[in-house]
């Protein structure tokens, strides 16, 4: 059965789709899979945040942490923010380790864009306003940040979370100037944070927003590496086990080679350790 999963997992013809189906559906086959099973079968919500959060809170466990952070920037209407909150009860089911949640809006919607940088040709301020009401009346453990970013991020920075290090973070702020903002998160005391952490960026491939290296999201990723030389966004290459989805592209990791931990070993060395030689 591991087998069928693997390459039920890579295959991304119309049978591939309906053979991971088939395996998610099975009568009490669900409860039978390994967290890894469900994320590469794509039996979780919103892949594209199933995957770093899952990422995420497994080195969490390896460095020995009880907790992990997960940030949203970005929330809009709320829909990411309740479907981490699916993919938490999952992970939590599995892994020894709490999740916490926090989202960052501004809650009125865009900002003004401040120049070209921010892409005004294609958003306005006011766009993505949330209902706040409604969305607190959803949410069950999620903590919602309200108001501009340069404001609200520095607030969050006053009470690090040590006791729960962030792990994954989903940049959606659309313009240039909130993600560069917003990028300060890495600023935090490296106990608040893990040595590796994986990121969303969801403005960097689009369909009509004419996104460049030289505008938007991607000016701000690009900018972040040039400043500094031992923290850097990278593309997360690590995708081996799953059937090629576009999404995958817009998974990149943060990467702080300064840091205290940033070295230590998380393989499982009974596994990795030897290569038998065949007969």
């Amino acid at each position: 059965m591991k087998r069928t999963i693997r390459v039920a997992a890579r295959d991304t013809s119309t049978a591939g789709r309906l053979a991971r189906a088939m395996l998610l559906k099975m009568p009490g086959r669900n409860s039978k899979l390994s967290l890894q099973e469900k994320l590469i079968l794509g039996g979780l919500p919103r892949p594209f945040y199933a995957y770093p959060a899952v990422r995420a809170s497994e080195l969490a466990v390896r460095l020995g942490h009880k907790e992990v952070t997960w940030i949203e920037f970005g929330v809009a209407s709320g829909n990411g923010l309740i479907a981490l909150e699916q993919i938490k009860a999952v992970v939590e089911q599995h892994l020894p380790i709490t999740v916490r949640i926090v989202g960052f809006d501004m809650g009125s919607g865009l900002p003004k864009p401040i120049d070209y940088r921010d892409l005004s040709y294609h958003w306005q301020g006011g766009f993505y306003e949330m209902d706040i009401p409604r969305l607190k009346a959803r949410l069950n453990s999620a903590s919602l940040m309200l108001g501009p970013v340069a404001e609200t991020l520095p607030a969050y920075a006053e009470h690090p979370p040590f006791d729960a290090p962030i792990g994954m973070i989903s940049f959606d702020l659309d313009y240039y100037s909130s993600t560069a903002e917003a990028f300060k998160i890495f600023d935090l005391p490296e106990a608040a944070i893990l040595p590796r952490i994986m990121c969303y960026m969801d403005d960097i491939i689009g369909t009509t927003e004419c996104y460049s290296d030289f505008t938007g999201e991607r000016l701000a990723i690009r900018e972040f590496n040039e400043r500094n030389d031992s923290r850097k966004l990278s593309p997360c290459y690590d995708f081996e086990l799953f059937g090629y989805e576009r999404w995958q592209e817009k998974i990149m990791i943060y990467h702080d080679f300064g840091h205290a931990r940033y070295t230590e070993y998380v393989g499982d060395a009974d596994l990795e350790s030897h290569i038998p030689l065949r007969d």
